[in-house]
């Protein structure tokens, strides 16, 4: 089994699968602008190919039973395009790739010795990231990642013909794909997950998922796979027919474009595309002489390479590119979110404590205060609250060394109340409340007394036919006779009736009419009590 790694020193590895316990022998050192993404052994001639996007190449090497690992030599050279996956057609020596360059998308062949190149697909393609074929069907399957949210799995024959849809879904982002005799499967980076469906699937009919990562170790992205035929070697003599049948119904035009071989470009020619490039192709890019086109670096993209994905896209950080294509924000200080928009210690530590992070989470390094959040303040830090909100007065046997006040203090304000308040605005309003209180009181007790009136005497007249005399021991007068009594009710208990007269009068001296108006009274009263 071989395999790449893109975050290690050596790209590729090799296993011996029939050992019980095997190690990973390392067969091609990592180099700077390598980028393995497809890879793929022809077992006859034991020749390993890979693509290298960053290189943008495919290059072979042989790889020995026993002994050393030939040197890498380069197949294709592809300057312009974008190689992702690649397959291998063992029973027409052919060699299958995909562009996924989308200004010029294409799905590619040559024979292993990297002569006969053409184009397979050219037309109805957006981003093609990964090929299978499938030898027994002679069919070839690829994923076109369609703009948006969509994604498509389409197939057709060896040389591009009934070209047919099997799978059109969204929300996936599918990059390899494999073909076994019933099934297709495709790694998605989405849901962490792979997919399956029949190869023989209808309309209408949805993938399931094969073998889910999302649950287990949500950070997985499940790259590469491949199938496993139990029953032994691929049997091309038997499929011949086959071949020969489908040849013979239809015979497609195939395009071809150069006839490159294992030969690199000269120093001149490379001098000649740089400084096309250069003028033609902004941010780095390289000129595709055969479409005209510029091949973007990862991080740009437009027709000249114009636009980068990282122009103002992380707000508080540094923006990098990942091993998918994808802007990504290395976020600096306190600051977190897919963008760094977001200041997670914005508000985050009370009383004055400072903000950091740590492990991904905020912490507080409290200063006068404890707690999570320094929510609870020390005893030290109200002493400094009244001190500071006292105009920074001295505090006797206190060290206030430690104290920091700020002109935005508003804590020690609210909680303080300054004796120069209490003594300059409190006491004078209490000492006006009293004042005004006893001046009432004393303008009240005038009013009262004003209206307040003595108890006066009165003068009750009598007059009896018997000559009984209240309250005395003279002797009974005849009846013939009348007696008047005069007295003086100054005492409740021994007038008959009170002394005081309903209505209050007021007490001036009385006048020579009050006096005859009592005459004239008194004399009435005797006329009607005569004898």
């Amino acid at each position: 089994m071989y395999l790449s790694d893109t975050r290690n020193n050596v790209s590729i590895f090799s296993n011996d699968l029939t050992k019980r316990n095997f190690t990973s022998i390392p067969l091609l050192k990592k180099e700077n602008g390598t980028h393995i993404i497809g890879i793929v052994f022809d077992t006859p001639s034991r020749t390993l190919f890979w693509a290298d996007a960053l290189k943008e190449n495919i290059v072979k090497m042989h790889v020995p039973m026993e002994g050393e690992p030939g040197d890498p030599v380069v197949l294709h050279n592809l300057t312009g395009s974008s190689p992702r996956g690649i397959a291998l057609d063992v029973c027409n020596s052919h060699i299958y790739w995909v562009n996924s360059n989308t200004t010029d998308p294409s799905i590619e062949r040559s024979n292993l010795d990297g002569s006969d190149r053409i184009i397979v697909i050219k037309e109805n393609l957006y981003e093609p990231l990964a090929i299978a074929v499938d030898h027994a069907e002679q069919k070839i399957y690829w994923i076109d990642d369609v703009e948006g949210i969509h994604f498509k799995i389409e197939r057709s024959n060896l040389d591009g013909s009934e070209r047919e849809m099997l799978v059109h879904s969204k929300h996936q982002q599918p990059v390899y794909l494999a073909v076994d005799s019933e099934s297709i499967y495709w790694s998605d980076w989405v849901h962490s997950a792979i997919w399956t469906m029949p190869k023989n699937a209808k309309a209408g009919d949805i993938p399931m998922k094969f073998k889910s990562y999302y649950d287990s170790k949500r950070d997985a992205d499940p790259a590469g796979i491949v199938t496993r035929d139990n029953v032994g070697n691929i049997d091309c003599l038997a499929i011949l027919p086959r071949m020969e049948k489908r040849t013979n119904l239809s015979k497609p035009v195939l395009r071809v474009i150069t006839e490159t071989f294992n030969n690199l470009t000269t120093s001149t020619e490379e001098s000649d595309l740089t400084t096309e490039s250069s003028s033609y192709c902004l941010n780095d890019g390289q000129l595709n002489k055969i479409n005209n086109t510029c091949q973007c670096k990862p991080g740009f993209s437009g027709s000249f390479c114009e636009i980068s994905l990282c122009h103002n896209y992380c707000l508080r950080g540094k923006c990098v590119v990942n091993h998918h294509g994808l802007p990504e924000c290395e976020c600096t200080g306190t600051f977190s979110g897919a963008r760094c928009e977001k200041d997670v210690c914005n508000g985050y530590c009370l009383y004055d404590g400072d903000c950091f992070i740590q492990n991904g989470m905020p912490f507080c390094s409290c200063k006068y205060s404890k707690g999570i959040r320094c929510e609870e303040p020390n005893d030290i830090a109200e002493i400094c609250a009244i001190y500071c909100a006292s105009d920074r007065a001295e505090l006797s046997d206190i060290s206030v060394t430690s104290c920091r006040c700020t002109d935005a203090n508003q804590t020690a304000e609210r909680i303080t109340l300054n004796d120069n308040f209490q003594s300059g605005t409190l006491l004078p309003i209490f000492i006006t409340v009293i004042a005004l209180l006893l001046l009432m009181i004393v303008g009240l007790g005038c009013y009262v007394n004003q209206l307040r009136r003595r108890p006066r005497i009165k003068r009750r007249f009598v007059v009896s036919k018997g000559g009984v005399t209240p309250l005395t021991s003279r002797p009974q007068i005849p009846d013939n006779q009348c007696e008047i009594t005069i007295e003086n009710c100054c005492n409740m208990n021994i007038c008959e009736t009170p002394c005081f007269e309903p209505k209050l009068r007021n007490g001036v001296p009385r006048s020579n009419s009050t006096k005859k108006e009592e005459k004239n009274s008194l004399l009435d009263n005797m006329e009607g009590n005569s004898c």
